[in-house]
Protein backbone atom coordinates (compact mmCIF):
# COMPACT_ATOMS: atom_id res chain seq x y z
CA UNK A 1 0.00 0.00 0.00
CA UNK A 2 1.30 3.36 -1.11
CA UNK A 3 0.05 6.00 0.96
CA UNK A 4 0.97 9.73 0.38
CA UNK A 5 1.77 11.57 3.87
CA UNK A 6 2.55 14.78 2.87
CA UNK A 7 0.37 17.52 3.07
CA UNK A 8 0.63 20.10 0.21
CA UNK A 9 -0.24 23.26 1.86
CA UNK A 10 -0.79 26.20 -0.56
CA UNK A 11 -0.82 30.18 0.82
CA UNK A 12 -3.40 31.87 -1.53
CA UNK A 13 -2.90 36.20 -1.34
CA UNK A 14 -6.35 36.76 -3.23
CA UNK A 15 -7.02 39.55 -0.95
CA UNK A 16 -9.52 38.08 1.52
CA UNK A 17 -9.93 41.51 4.12
CA UNK A 18 -11.32 41.75 6.98
CA UNK A 19 -12.25 44.58 9.27
CA UNK A 20 -11.43 44.69 12.73
CA UNK A 21 -12.72 47.27 15.69
CA UNK A 22 -11.62 47.60 19.07
CA UNK A 23 -14.73 46.81 21.67
CA UNK A 24 -12.83 47.58 24.77
CA UNK A 25 -10.12 45.36 25.10
CA UNK A 26 -11.11 42.84 22.39
CA UNK A 27 -10.20 42.75 19.00
CA UNK A 28 -13.58 42.00 17.44
CA UNK A 29 -13.90 40.81 13.36
CA UNK A 30 -17.33 42.72 12.20
CA UNK A 31 -16.72 41.83 8.65
CA UNK A 32 -14.74 39.12 6.38
CA UNK A 33 -14.74 40.19 2.64
CA UNK A 34 -14.59 37.72 0.02
CA UNK A 35 -13.41 39.35 -3.50
CA UNK A 36 -14.77 36.61 -5.72
CA UNK A 37 -17.45 36.18 -7.11
CA UNK A 38 -16.67 33.06 -8.98
CA UNK A 39 -17.65 30.08 -7.99
CA UNK A 40 -14.98 27.96 -9.29
CA UNK A 41 -11.90 30.25 -7.04
CA UNK A 42 -9.91 28.55 -4.94
CA UNK A 43 -11.82 29.82 -1.71
CA UNK A 44 -15.02 28.35 -2.77
CA UNK A 45 -16.21 24.81 -2.17
CA UNK A 46 -18.23 22.93 -4.88
CA UNK A 47 -21.49 24.78 -3.14
CA UNK A 48 -20.17 28.02 -4.27
CA UNK A 49 -19.08 28.47 -0.46
CA UNK A 50 -16.53 30.99 0.60
CA UNK A 51 -14.67 28.64 2.99
CA UNK A 52 -12.24 31.16 4.55
CA UNK A 53 -15.82 33.20 5.59
CA UNK A 54 -16.56 29.52 6.67
CA UNK A 55 -13.68 29.25 9.20
CA UNK A 56 -12.79 32.82 10.23
CA UNK A 57 -16.90 33.24 11.35
CA UNK A 58 -16.75 30.50 13.19
CA UNK A 59 -13.56 30.31 14.67
CA UNK A 60 -12.39 33.92 14.66
CA UNK A 61 -9.05 34.61 14.90
CA UNK A 62 -8.38 31.03 16.30
CA UNK A 63 -7.48 30.74 12.99
CA UNK A 64 -4.57 33.32 12.79
CA UNK A 65 -1.27 32.28 12.39
CA UNK A 66 0.52 35.91 12.58
CA UNK A 67 1.28 39.21 13.95
CA UNK A 68 0.70 42.39 13.16
CA UNK A 69 -0.34 45.60 14.28
CA UNK A 70 -4.13 45.93 15.05
CA UNK A 71 -5.89 47.87 11.95
CA UNK A 72 -8.96 48.61 10.28
CA UNK A 73 -8.95 46.71 7.21
CA UNK A 74 -6.39 43.53 7.22
CA UNK A 75 -5.47 41.83 4.37
CA UNK A 76 -4.54 38.42 4.81
CA UNK A 77 -3.32 35.43 3.04
CA UNK A 78 -4.87 31.91 3.67
CA UNK A 79 -4.29 27.65 3.72
CA UNK A 80 -6.37 25.02 3.70
CA UNK A 81 -5.65 21.72 5.19
CA UNK A 82 -8.02 18.64 4.47
CA UNK A 83 -10.91 18.88 1.98
CA UNK A 84 -12.69 21.71 0.66
CA UNK A 85 -15.82 19.37 0.43
CA UNK A 86 -15.81 18.54 4.01
CA UNK A 87 -14.88 21.39 6.03
CA UNK A 88 -15.62 20.15 9.64
CA UNK A 89 -12.63 17.56 9.31
CA UNK A 90 -10.45 20.54 7.86
CA UNK A 91 -8.65 23.27 8.93
CA UNK A 92 -7.85 27.08 7.67
CA UNK A 93 -5.04 29.22 8.68
CA UNK A 94 -4.77 32.34 8.01
CA UNK A 95 -1.60 35.21 8.05
CA UNK A 96 -1.86 38.95 8.22
CA UNK A 97 0.25 39.95 4.66
CA UNK A 98 2.06 42.35 6.59
CA UNK A 99 3.03 39.52 9.07
CA UNK A 100 6.81 40.65 8.82
CA UNK A 101 8.35 37.04 8.83
CA UNK A 102 5.66 35.90 6.89
CA UNK A 103 5.88 38.56 3.96
CA UNK A 104 9.95 37.62 3.82
CA UNK A 105 8.63 33.84 3.07
CA UNK A 106 6.33 34.48 0.55
CA UNK A 107 8.86 36.87 -1.07
CA UNK A 108 11.40 34.32 -1.01
CA UNK A 109 9.18 31.54 -2.46
CA UNK A 110 7.73 33.32 -5.38
CA UNK A 111 8.59 31.87 -8.72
Amino acid sequence: MNQKNEIDQVWHNDKHLLRLRINKADLEIYEIFCPSLDDSAECKNSHGDCMVQWFISRFGMDCNGGVCGAEEDLQICWTLMGDKENLESSQLWFMPFKDEVFQAWLVSNEP
